[in-house]
């Protein structure tokens, strides 16, 4: 299986699929590059080499215990890049994996990226502060932290729920099957709790 080894010796696993112009894809919070099928699949199909790494505490990769701050994790996609020798790459993000990529660029510059796409961004940062008067309060964080400390399963079965609309009075399309929401709570449970709550 495709793997690589970070300077302090984590093991990182990643999905590569296809050939062409490589596109990296980094995750949301608490979920692996699994979460990157749909887009993948159809572009790997279409001329793209397409790549997923899981991250540190997350799918197939090791979970050691502590690197999960946007340094390491910067480093750890500055290692995916340099182990597979990717030039003129597309970097896609999506929520927290956007941050990832922005630490990235601002640790080791654009020398290798052809461009970047931010999907649902939490840049600049998520907590709120003077100068980010739209992030999160830290009361609400601590919420979150204290609800996942005392039942991470329940936090994010109703999590989903709320994602996707499901129970929504709005009228929503139905272009979810509960199985599909069954698969992203897996995906979400296959993170270390450690690294979903640091």
């Amino acid at each position: 299986m495709p793997f690589l080894e970070t300077h302090n010796q984590t093991h990182l696993y990643y999905r590569d699929w296809g050939t062409g112009a490589p596109v990296v894809f980094v995750s949301a919070w608490a979920f692996s590059g699994a979460m990157w099928e749909y887009q993948m699949l159809p572009l790997s199909e279409h001329g793209l080499r397409c790549i997923a790494l899981d991250r540190r505490g997350h799918g197939r990769s090791d979970d050691p215990g502590y690197g999960y701050d946007f340094d390491t994790l910067a480093d750890d996609l500055a290692a995916l890049l340099t182990q597979l020798d990717l030039h003129e790459v597309t970097l896609v993000g999506n929520s927290m994996g956007c941050a990832e990529i922005a630490r990235y660029l601002s640790r080791h510059g654009d020398s290798r990226v052809a461009r970047v796409a931010f999907v649902s961004t939490i840049t600049p940062y998520i907590i709120q502060a003077e100068e980010n008067p739209h992030g999160v309060p830290q009361s609400i964080l601590d919420i979150h932290s204290t609800a996942l400390h005392r039942d991470r399963v329940l936090y994010f079965v109703d999590g989903a729920i709320k994602y996707f609309g499901l129970g929504s009075t709005w009228p929503l399309p139905l272009i979810l099957s509960s199985e599909m929401v069954q698969w992203a709570i897996r995906l979400i449970l296959e993170c270390s709790p450690k690294a979903v709550i640091e």
